[in-house]
């Protein structure tokens, strides 16, 4: 008897689906996707196939599904292209993915993104991230909001995405309306003393009425001493933006929020010695080292004061060795090089000695006699990557930015890696993998924030700016000149970057290699393991072949990582 009920009730529920008709596509689309319904996405797919992997990631009466990506992937804006793992929401506790295990050193920032996808056709609604860590005691979450904003149109290869995601804020909500979706950044911080353990980290996210959770496993491997600081990645940073200047308060938090990132603010001490009264630059230079620099940018030699002075100051406090200053001209061609930024480095050399000078330049002969650090990029005439990887003299330094001038190019400097907002996340980390294979022995990146160019209003318009640059500049470099954002509030902080944290990741994943490299050449790993290991830290071919053609997956990258620590994990020392 209950056998036949059963089937008599299937039956009804047949019929009663039966009789709902199917959506016809496009006619039934709400507005907003109709309007986007002939359109294909950035890598080429139409929408009518992008909208039925959407709908599969639904329960029945789901709000929204929670999404999963690791850190080396850029979230566009429109919930339609989102690619990843993700759980529906539903009533309660809700659904909860497990993710697959993570792999990571202790000592490192562990990174990756939560994304709320809303239904379609659903209200505007604010949807509540909380964040907890179990199994590693002292490992700390913290999570931002990712913002959306407008690039302006360029002339070089790009994705057709009008919005891209890069400023962050610590927020565990964000309001999500239209065919937005709603990203998050989230870092898990371990501790270095950490021993061999599993950790894991769930987030969950409501709605008010349902929700959703992710379990990300991570597994932490002990003892590689990572010392990312080793390697400069050095930056300028200035006080404006938009017509507003930034305090001097502000300005030391920048360089410790940078410092965390392990990006040096060379330039904080600039305009801060008094010879009357050395104390605020002493006290600045306290402060900034004590979080990790190690590079500093000094005044160049000028009629404000004796710069004796400062030279005999520095050096008696005893961080000479940590001391630059830039040379008396930028970018020179070459006969200016000659005539002018030689005779100078000569004169600076004489009366300065242990002072060091470092300059953006093209390729010229006698580059050695001109400065002590050479910042070259990749792609430019006068610089060959495989023929100056043993480079002595000068120091090799790789500079990104997207628009260096008095130079020929041997290939498209848009076709190398480099820090815009519109480029790909993968470039800014493979820049860094890059710099570290062909004998760089720092990256020095323009700019860390030279924001003059944001309007007073930014965080209401969420713009970057649009007006090309003049001669002998030109075009439009969508964040070209910054890596961080301007406070929220006149008085807040200054806040970080998608890019700023892909940057992070790349400089940790150098303090790994040349863990790796340490441990072989300490005999800690040997026989098989170290024929594997060696082949494992050389990039090429594999995660690229040259500066203009790499493996465009950012799961090449990860993947080659990922092998590394398994390796290293199978030697680590017992605790």
């Amino acid at each position: 008897m209950h056998a036949l009920l059963l089937v008599l009730c299937l039956l009804v529920l047949l019929l009663a689906v039966s009789s709902v008709p199917a959506a016809n596509y496009p006619d039934d689309l709400p507005p907003a996707e109709k309007a986007i319904a002939g359109t294909v996405d950035p890598w080429g797919l139409p929408f009518s196939d992008s909208l039925r992997a959407y709908l599969q990631r639904f329960g029945p009466s789901s709000n929204f599904a929670l999404g999963l990506t690791h850190d080396l992937v850029k979230v566009w804006p429109l919930k339609y292209w989102f690619r990843g793992e993700s759980v529906p929401s539903a009533v309660g506790d809700g659904a909860r993915l497990q993710a697959d295990k993570v792999w990571a050193a202790a000592g490192e920032t562990q990174s990756f993104q939560v994304v709320v996808l809303p239904r379609m056709g659903a209200e505007a609604a604010t949807y509540r991230l909380s964040a907890t860590v179990t199994g590693a005691e002292g490992a700390v979450v913290q999570t931002f909001r990712q913002y959306f904003v407008r690039t302006a149109p360029v002339t070089y290869p790009r994705y057709g995405v009008e919005r891209w995601p890069d400023p962050l804020a610590p927020a565990s909500e964000v309001a999500v309306s239209d065919l937005d979706c709603g990203a998050f950044w989230v870092d898990v911080r371990l501790p270095a003393e950490l021993p061999a353990t599993l950790l894991q980290v769930t987030v969950t996210v409501t709605d008010g009425t349902q929700s959703a959770a992710l379990v990300v496993p991570i597994q932490v491997v002990p003892g590689l001493d990572l010392r990312p600081k080793d390697f400069p990645l050095v930056a300028w940073f200035r006080d404006r933006y938009g017509s507003r200047r930034l305090s001097p308060t502000q300005m030391l938090d920048m360089g410790a929020m940078v410092l965390e990132h392990h990006m040096q603010a060379m330039d904080l001490l600039q305009g801060r010695f008094d010879p009357a009264d050395p104390r605020d630059f002493d006290a600045a230079h306290r402060f900034l080292a004590e979080r990790g620099q190690n590079v500093f940018q000094l005044d160049s030699p000028s009629d404000k004061y004796d710069f004796r002075l400062l030279y005999d100051h520095v050096r008696q406090a005893g961080w000479l060795d940590q001391a630059l200053i830039y040379s008396n001209l930028d970018e020179p061609l070459e006969e200016d090089f000659r005539t002018r930024n030689v005779p100078w480095y000569r004169d600076i050399k004489a009366k300065y000695p242990g002072l060091r000078v470092f300059l953006a330049s093209a390729g010229h002969s006698r580059m050695a006699e001109g400065c002590d650090i050479w910042m070259t990029d990749l792609s430019t005439v006068g610089y060959d990557p495989e023929q100056m990887r043993e480079l002595r003299a000068p120091t090799l330094w790789h500079y990104y930015c997207h628009l260096p001038i008095h130079i020929q190019l041997r290939a498209p400097l848009t076709m190398a890696p480099n820090m815009e907002v519109d480029c790909e996340a993968l470039q800014h980390r493979l820049a860094l993998w890059m710099s570290d294979y062909y004998g760089a022995k720092g990256v020095f990146i323009w700019a860390g924030f030279w924001a003059a160019g944001l309007s007073d209003d930014f965080w209401t318009k969420l713009e970057l700016e649009m007006t090309p640059g003049s001669y002998p500049y030109g075009g439009i470099h969508n964040g070209n000149n910054f890596l961080v954002y301007p406070p929220q509030s006149e008085d807040g902080p200054v806040l970080p970057s998608v890019r700023l944290k892909v940057l992070r990741d790349g400089m940790e994943d150098l303090a790994l290699l040349r863990s790796a490299r340490r441990w072989l050449a300490e005999g800690k790993v040997q026989g098989a393991r170290a024929r594997h290991l060696r082949q494992l830290l050389d990039p090429t071919p594999g995660v690229f072949v040259h500066p203009q053609y790499w493996d465009r997956l950012p799961e090449t990258l990860l993947e080659r990582r990922e092998a590394i620590l398994r390796l290293l994990a199978d030697v680590a020392p017992a605790e």
